[in-house]
Order: C-alpha cells, then structure tokens, then sequence
C-alpha cells in the first residue's frame, strides 16, 4: 500500500513538474562537475592536498544538492512559508556566530563549522530572504492595511548590518538588488522606487568610504592602475579568453589555472572561455536564460502573489549573481568574489542555489497552478 503512493505521488509529481527548468539546472549542475575537473585540481596541488580532493567533494556535494532540489520541489507554498521562516532565525543566529567564532578566510569572517562541513550562512540566507520578502508582500497585497514593505524592510535590515560586518559586500548588493526588484514586480510607486533608489546610492557612497579595499577595488578599475593582484588576475582572464577562441585550447590545456588562486571560484568562467572556448560560454549563458525565462513565463499562470514574486526573486539572484561572476571575468565590472551558480567551486552556494530552484520547481507545478486558478 505504501508503495503504490510513492508511486502514485512520483506519477504526480513527473506529470507536474517543469522538465525544462529541471533538465536546464541538472545540465549546468553536469557542467560543473565537469569543469571542476579541470578547475580545482591546480587548487588542490598549491594547498598540498591531493589533485582530485576538490573534483572528489564536488561529486559529493552534486548529488546532495539534487536530492534538496528534487525534496523541496515536492512542497507546497504553505510549506514552503514556513521552512523559510524558521530558515531565516536559524540563518540569523548562525550568521551571527560566524562573526563571532567562525573560521577567517583571507580576512573574511564568513565561514562555520556545522556537523564537520565548513558552511556559508549567507549563502542559505539569499533565497529564504526572497521567499520571506514574498510572503510579506503577498500579505499587504491581500489587505492593504498590512505592512508589508514595511516588514521587508525589517527582515532585510536585520541581515544587511551582519553580512557588511563580515565583510561581504558584493552579497549585499545581491540581496538588496533582489529585494528591490520584488518591491518594484508588486507594483511599488514610482516615488516609492525613487526613495529607494536614491537610499541605495547614498549607502553604497557609505560603502565605498567605510571599506577600504572596496574603494581600493573601485579606484583600481576607473583608473586602470596596474601593477596590483586584481588587475593581473583580470588581465590573466582576458588573455584566457583570447586564447581559448572558440573552440577552446581543450580540456587540461589551459594555463589561467594555475596562475590565478580563485580559478575554480571567481574566475571559473575564464577556464571555461579558455579550455572549452566560446562555444560552452555561450551555453551556458544560454542555460541561464532558459531557466529565467521558462520560469517566469510558467508563474505567470499563477493568480498568486507570493508564487510569482518568489519565483522572479529567485530567478532573478540566480541571474544577477551569474551576470555579476561573468562580469567581473569580461573585466565589466571591478572585482568581486562572486560564485557561478552551480558551476563554481563551493558547496554552500551549490546547495542554497539548489534549494532555491526546488523551490522554483515547486511553486510551477502544474497541480500547484491549477488549485490557485480553481
């Protein structure tokens, strides 16, 4: 009898589920496994740890996060509400320890210990924050009297403070961007967007004034002064580009690797231009719009106001997180230390980007579509 129910509810959900925002993530999580064979192993060797120790936790990590992916897609948008409610305490009170007893990593405070794994918080924290800014706006949506904006502003403002204090501003920017972009969907004022706006420019003045290496970086890339570490790891990226043409010089052929330490990370998007060439770039870039796309235009069934600003807001902190690490790579913006989503090396962003289209997954579902149109 149990049997015959898994069996049944797996028949539902493969019914109902969107193949192609599915087969589009498992196909760029497939090709991070793959890059990170050709990425982390020159990693591995300058920390004197065996050349497959990364390639080896990524093939762990990979599974992991198709099994959350897969697991939250099965949730309903009840459910969903609160895991992310008690996600976003657990994520507050553990990003808060990270500060105070977390491991320090290149002067960066970001990283915990949780049942032997080191973890982000931060990391988790970007898709529980949408899908609490959702839920607020979905409530003020329903009854105007209800603050919603209000108590967005509340959730985001308890978590901005920890993560600049990190520091990790390029974080922030994502959050605030993806909040902003919820606030801007639900039909906010333009006065309302003017106000906030204007608010972001004057604190990212306050950033660049109270961050010295932020201003260091900002200063480096408007004036083009060489001689630094940022400036040859971007001129390294961009002569990774110009060899790998469009073909690519073939896997284990390029050099980028070993001359720069964040190539499995910040820059793994140059490894993959220069061993893979244009051809998988664009790929990619393409994999990344589908997904964006497909999703949106599927929640745009949906009457719900909560599915549909969770459902932008993730897409959209996927996106900009992936538009931001390709960027920075292309030498379009200064430097940031910003994962590729599911490609880059990392098993916090790995698993939160997972749990955050599990999510995707379960509030397009066609059985989820269909009850909120009845």
């Amino acid at each position: 009898m149990a049997t015959r129910k898994l069996s049944d509810l797996l028949r539902r959900w493969a019914t109902s589920i969107d193949r192609v925002i599915l087969f589009s993530v498992l196909a760029v999580m497939a090709i991070g496994v793959w890059i990170s064979m050709a990425s982390t192993p020159a990693v591995a060797v300058k920390l004197s740890l065996s050349p497959f120790h990364f390639v080896m936790h990524h093939m762990i990590i990979a599974p992991v996060a198709c099994f959350l992916m897969i697991f939250t897609s099965f949730l309903q948008a009840r459910h969903v509400r609160r895991l992310a409610a008690l996600g976003y305490v657990a994520c507050l009170i553990t990003i808060a320890c990270a500060l105070l007893i977390g491991t320090e990593i290149k002067g960066a405070r970001r990283w915990i210990g949780i049942f032997g794994f080191s973890t982000q918080p931060s990391e988790f924290m970007k898709p529980i924050l949408v899908v609490m800014t959702a839920w607020f706006i979905a409530e003020q949506y329903r009854d105007r009297k209800f603050p919603g904006i209000l108590m967005s502003i509340v959730a985001l403002s308890l978590v901005v403070p920890l993560v600049l204090a990190q520091p990790d501003v390029g974080m922030v920017v994502v959050m605030v961007s993806t909040w902003m972009a919820q606030i801007f969907i639900s039909g906010a004022s333009i006065a309302m967007m003017i106000v906030f706006i204007a608010s972001v420019i004057c604190a990212l003045v306050g950033v660049y004034f109270a961050f010295p290496h932020c201003a260091d970086r900002v200063n480096r890339f408007l004036m083009n002064d060489g001689g630094d570490a940022d400036l040859y790891q971007i001129q390294k990226s961009l002569d990774a580009f110009k060899s790998g043409g469009f073909f690519g010089k073939g896997p284990g052929e390029g050099e980028i690797k070993t001359l720069v330490p964040d190539a499995h990370s910040d820059f793994v998007f140059s490894v993959i231009g220069e061993e893979f060439g244009f051809l998988l770039c664009f790929a990619i870039i393409a994999l990344f719009v589908t997904i964006f796309a497909r999703s949106i235009l599927r929640v745009a069934q949906s009457s719900s106001m909560f599915s549909f600003s969770t459902v932008f807001g993730i897409v959209f902190q996927l996106c900009l997180q992936a538009i931001i690490n390709v960027c920075t790579a292309l030498d379009v913006i200064p430097t940031k230390g910003m994962t590729l989503p599911f490609i880059s090396y990392g098993g916090s962003s790995l698993l939160a980007s997972a749990i955050g289209i599990g999510i995707v997954l379960a509030l397009t579902k066609r059985n989820s579509l269909m009850h909120e149109m009845l």
